[in-house]
């Protein structure tokens, strides 16, 4: 798992996580990441200084396998 990149709300009550795997096993790390979030937004909690510490999504990036796939089909070229 790769985290591509992370956008937070304006007033840190909420952060989306993107991340990039195998294409294959996405939907599963998705349920395994979000049913995990309640672990990290802890472990997050004791490392940040912020009153409230923001929840977590996480969304499965495809951005990555794109540009593989363009690669792919400009190298065939």
């Amino acid at each position: 798992v790769v985290i591509t990149d992370v956008i937070v709300s304006r007033d840190l009550t909420s952060a989306k996580v993107f991340f990039s795997v195998d294409a294959d096993s996405n939907k599963i790390v998705v349920s395994l990441l979000n049913k995990a979030s309640g672990f990290f937004r802890s472990s997050l909690s004791k490392t940040l200084d912020l009153r409230h510490t923001p929840t977590l999504s996480f969304i499965y990036d495809t951005t990555p396998n794109t540009g593989a796939r363009i690669d792919d089909l400009l190298s065939k070229l």
